[in-house]
């Protein structure tokens, strides 16, 4: 018995040993098996880690196996072409605008296209990416896309231009008193802002993606209508004054710059400038040569005169309770002018304007006739109230002019000849005054004025006088008498 147990217990070893032994050789199998697996898995992993997975595309353009250089070269070859090739369409109305990607210079990022679809999937564990590999992912990647904004906005501007029908300003006359109005025209156009989202927002680099936009005309209304030009019920400011109407250059040049004022409408917050409305004074706009001061001289110079119409528009002006944003006095005093009533223009350097301070418009009226220059500023009465305004000048200094003698060898000696009249200089203060109800309420310091004084200039005479030479008797010749005789007469 006990040597059949021993040798059961023998055998029952032999035969664990030997299942531990083959078992032993089977997981070393299965490992070495396993290990082979996961080498070749990973292998094939890291092969694809410069290369985009199976199945990942853009916009339809297949990446599949590509390396990021060669799927930029193909994004910017097929999906570049593709997207260029679209073209986006605004209808407005009936007509129709079309323009391609390519004309607003569409450009797609590859790059930045090309690693998001390299990238895609990299983040994932060994497994994962081995099934991207083996079974491909079926996605999509996406593409930045920019346009040149310039190129967008004369898209813009071409469709406003051809389907507006622009509206037309309400326009008024006034004649001896009469107005007479002619109505606005209400215009079509589209919502230029509303345009320029909606084509931002359809700007797609989908090249199977159809971009349309469609916009509805719009009515509007012209800056001036009959309802505001209703407003100027009656004259708010006036001024007259004469002028010598000989028919000289002098007079020609006010008549043109009363005639370019004249209908002169500014509606509120509107500026006036007086050099740009009488245009520049060149014999090409008609203009004739007179007498001019410049600096201290006077001199003749093309649209003389001109400033006379000026300083009676300043009058008219400043009585209806408008100030001048720019005004300059003369440099010496003229003869239609006391000391800082005056208003002086020169072309492109010296101007007179002012700013319709009102919440309504006014029109300025002016002509000429007889020897009165008259100039009219019409509004609305009850806006400026039961006020009235004058313009007042207060004298503070005189300055005397001098004598300035010149030797003129032309002229005799001991004769003189004035060939400039002299002139004072002044220092004077111009206030306006408001008046209500014909009662003095308020005296505002408007301007401080420097007038330099215009010297006298005197030809003296220094040509000699030759003394009178002493007429010689002429010589007496014999006569005959009637006897033959000769005798002396």
């Amino acid at each position: 018995m006990s040597n059949n147990n021993s040798n059961g217990t023998k055998d029952f070893f032999t035969k664990h040993k030997k299942v531990i032994a083959i078992s032993g050789v089977a997981v070393l199998a299965v490992a070495a098996t396993v290990g082979g697996v996961m080498a070749n898995i990973n292998n094939k992993v890291k092969s694809w880690e410069d290369k985009v997975y199976p199945g990942v595309h853009a916009y339809g353009v297949d990446l599949s196996g590509k390396t990021k250089d060669e799927a930029v070269a193909i994004l910017n070859d097929q999906l570049a072409t593709l997207v260029n090739d679209k073209s986006i369409t605004v209808t407005v109305g009936d007509k129709s605008f079309n323009i391609k990607y390519a004309d607003i210079g569409s450009t797609i990022n590859a790059d930045k296209t090309a690693e998001e679809a390299l990238a895609y999937g990299k983040e994932e564990g060994m497994f994962k990416k081995n099934s991207y590999i083996k079974d491909g992912v079926d996605t999509e990647v996406n593409t930045e896309l920019t346009y040149d904004e310039a190129k967008l906005k004369e898209f813009e501007d071409k469709i406003n231009t051809e389907v507006e029908i622009p509206a037309v300003d309400a326009s008024i006359t006034i004649s001896y008193g009469e107005k007479y109005i002619t109505p606005e025209v209400i215009g079509k156009k589209i919502n230029a802002e509303e345009l320029h989202t909606k084509l931002v927002d359809c700007i797609d680099p989908d090249p199977n993606k159809v971009e349309t936009v469609s916009l509805e005309l719009q009515d509007y209304s012209p800056r001036i209508t009959a309802e505001e030009l209703n407003k100027i019920d009656g004259i708010i400011g006036s001024f007259s004054g004469s002028y010598t109407n000989d028919g000289t250059g002098r007079v020609t040049n006010m008549q043109l710059a009363t005639g370019y004022i004249n209908g002169t409408l500014l509606m509120p917050g509107d500026e006036f400038s007086y050099n740009k409305t009488i245009l520049d004074t060149t014999p090409e706009n008609g203009y004739k040569e007179a007498n001019t001061y410049v600096g201290s001289e006077v001199v003749p110079n093309y649209g003389g005169g001109v400033c006379q119409i000026s300083t009676f528009l300043y009058r008219a002006v400043i009585t209806s309770n408008i100030r001048s944003t720019i005004r300059y006095n003369h440099s010496m005093m003229v003869g239609y002018s006391e000391p800082s009533l005056d208003a002086t223009v020169f072309e492109g350097d010296i101007d007179y304007r002012f700013i319709n301070t009102y919440n309504s418009p006014i029109y300025i009226e002016g002509y000429m006739g007889g020897s009165t220059i008259t100039f009219n500023v019409y509004g609305n009465t009850s806006e400026k109230g039961n006020k009235t305004y004058e313009l007042v000048n207060n004298v503070i200094e005189k300055y005397d002019y001098t004598t300035e003698y010149v030797d003129d060898p032309t002229l005799e000696e001991g004769k003189t000849r004035t060939k400039l009249n002299g002139a004072p200089g002044y220092k004077s203060e111009g206030y306006l005054i408001t008046y209500e109800n014909g009662v003095e309420v308020n005296r505002e310091l408007i301007s401080t004025d420097v007038y330099q004084p215009m010297n006298a200039i005197v030809l003296r005479g220094t040509k000699k006088v030759e003394a009178p030479k002493p007429e010689e008797k002429p010589e007496e010749k014999p006569t005959e008498n009637t006897e033959g005789q000769t005798s002396a007469q």
